[in-house]
């Protein structure tokens, strides 16, 4: 199976920026590292299977939730073989403030 090219919205890079903020403030380097890590096996899996994450046809996005407090949303453009990934979002944030 061929891998999808990812690409990061300004968005995703914004709000996974602010998480890595949140962390250095409130937690540790072993915690930052592991957040990360898991940041980096997560888009790898999603570049492997995009399908394999629950999807939204009212926001045409999958949503992934890969630590109990962060989901990362993003649309699978087939045509172009390319995953945008859109934000990385707070899972104790208000979901009716999401915006995609």
């Amino acid at each position: 199976m061929s891998s999808y090219t990812i690409t990061w919205s300004p968005n995703a890079r914004i709000t996974y920026y602010k998480i890595l903020e949140y962390l250095e403030q409130n937690w540790t380097m072993k915690e930052i590292k592991t957040f990360i890590e898991r940041t980096e096996q997560v888009i790898d899996h999603i570049s492997q299977h995009p399908l394999h994450y629950p999807y939204s046809k009212e926001s045409d996005t999958y949503k992934c939730v890969f630590i109990s407090q962060v989901s990362l949303f993003y649309r699978l453009r087939i045509k172009s073989n390319e995953i945008e990934l859109l934000v990385f979002w707070d899972n104790r944030r208000d979901p009716a403030k999401l915006l995609l």
